[in-house]
C-alpha cells in the first residue's frame, strides 16, 4: 500500500536507539533471511547486540548504562535461554553467523559505554560481508550520551553527521521490493 499512502516502498529504512537499534538490526536479518521485504539501510545507534560480555560490557561502570543494567535487561528479555548457547541472532543480532547480503549500516557509539565492543564488531563484520558499514565513535560518551546532552557541540555535531548519512541514504540506497503474483508496479 504504499502509493496509497505516498512512501516509496524501495527505500525502506529502519533504526532505533539502544534495545530498539538492536531490534533494527534483527529486523535487517529477518527480513533478508524471510525475503518478503526488502530494507535500504539500516542505523542502529548505540545498539544492544550482544547478550554475552565483551570487553566494553563485563566490567563497566559508567553512568546510565552498565554491567549490572545491561545484564539485568538481557536476563528479562531472553529469559531462560539467557546464558546459554541456543539465543537467536533475532534476539541477540551478535550472535549471527554471516552478515551477507544485510543492508548497508550507519551508526555511532561512545567509546566508554557497554555497547562499545559489539558495535564496532558489528560495522566490521557487515564490512568483511561485503557490505557498506560505517561507525563513528565519540570519547568519553557513555550511553545515550547525545539524548543526556543534546546541546552541546559536539552533540550536534553527531546529529549532524547521522543527517548527513540520512540524507546520503535516501539519495542512494533502493531496495526494490519483489512483485507478489498477480501485482503490478
Amino acid at each position: 500500500h504504499a502509493a496509497e499512502i505516498g512512501v516509496r516502498d524501495d527505500q525502506i529504512m529502519v533504526g532505533g536507539e539502544s534495545a530498539g537499534g538492536g531490534m533494527a538490526a534483527a529486523l535487517c536479518m529477518l527480513s533478508h533471511d524471510r525475503g518478503e521485504v526488502n530494507i535500504a539501510y539500516q542505523m542502529p545507534l548505540y545498539p544492544m547486540l550482544d547478550d554475552r560480555d565483551t570487553p566494553s560490557s563485563a566490567d563497566n561502570h559508567a553512568p546510565n548504562w552498565n554491567t549490572r543494567r545491561n545484564r539485568k535487561a538481557w536476563k528479562r528479555y531472553l529469559r531462560e535461554a539467557y546464558g546459554t548457547d541456543i539465543v537467536s541472532c533475532y534476539a541477540a543480532p551478535a550472535r549471527r553467523e554471516d552478515y551477507s547480503g544485510l543492508p548497508p549500516c550507519y551508526t555511532f557509539v561512545g567509546d566508554i559505554e557497554p555497547f562499545y565492543c559489539e558495535t564496532v564488531d558489528y560495522v566490521r563484520r557487515l564490512r568483511e560481508a561485503g557490505v557498506e558499514a560505517e561507525v563513528d565513535v565519540y570519547p568519553d560518551w557513555f550511553h545515550a550520551y547525545d539524548l543526556f546532552f543534546p546541546t552541546k557541540k559536539v552533540v550536534r555535531e553527531a546529529i549532524a553527521r547521522f543527517e548527513e548519512h540520512y540524507q546520503y541514504a535516501a539519495a542512494h540506497y533502493f531496495a526494490p521490493q519483489k512483485k507478489k503474483e498477480g501485482e503490478n508496479r
